[in-house]
């Protein structure tokens, strides 16, 4: 038996949450949308096979690239799968909003990247692999790592200067200001948690995530409101 989404947004007002783990937060975006009188289903797709959803899907899969197949599945979805697609490639928005960076694909170019060191080695799509080095033999390990790994993926990696902090802004549609709010238009998304870097008193973008984990129940709301 797999799972078809009926009562599609626009029948009877249900919003499908879509999560591979469900969590407090999945319970709260329900609640705040059932005290504005919109039913919320929530299904968890490791537990059945999906077929279609007729309607508005909520994509809480922790894994964004499952996120995109299963939005793929829904006549719409919160984010649009376009837009989680755009901001996983990170050299989308990168050359708009991040720092200098370089491209390497093997350990040998390392040695050629002409940005002072330390660095953050980021992987052209965002996999959660990121890390700092200190030299060009730090950075020569964490690449050829990356060659050799299975997914093909993280064969590219992007150098950037390490920035001297960084802070992460859970921003929406909403709320979002300044350069929060242009990245979330520019990449068509409605909510993401945007990391900043600062370098010598300016902030550049050192990363998207178009899924984020919700932190509290006020981060909750705010998704809910967007639906």
């Amino acid at each position: 038996m797999g799972w078809h989404g009926s009562g599609a947004r626009g029948e009877n007002g249900a919003i499908y949450i879509l999560t591979d783990s469900p969590t407090i937060s999945e319970k709260l975006i329900a609640d705040a949308l059932a005290a504005r009188g919109t039913k919320a289903v929530v299904v968890n797709v490791s537990e059945v096979p999906i077929h279609k959803i007729s309607g508005l899907a909520l994509l809480r899969i922790r894994n964004p690239y499952a996120a995109v197949v299963y939005g793929s599945l829904a006549d719409r979805s919160v984010n649009p799968v376009g837009s989680i697609s755009a901001a996983l490639n990170r050299l989308v928005w990168m050359p708009k909003f991040g720092p200098p960076y370089a491209v390497v694909s093997s350990d040998v170019a390392v040695e050629k990247v002409e940005i002072e060191k330390p660095w953050l080695l980021l992987t052209a799509w965002r996999l959660g692999l990121d890390g700092g080095v200190t030299s060009v033999e730090g950075g020569k390990s964490v690449v050829e790592h990356r060659i050799y790994m299975r997914n093909p993926l993280a064969k590219v990696t992007i150098v950037v200067p390490k920035p001297a902090r960084s802070e992460s802004v859970f921003a929406t549609v909403k709320n979002a200001t300044g350069e929060a709010a242009e990245v979330l238009k520019y990449l068509g998304l409605m909510y993401a948690r945007i990391t900043f870097g600062e370098y010598g008193g300016r902030k550049y973008v050192i990363d998207v995530d178009p899924v984020p984990e919700l932190e509290n129940r006020e981060e909750a709301r705010q998704v809910a409101e967007l639906l």
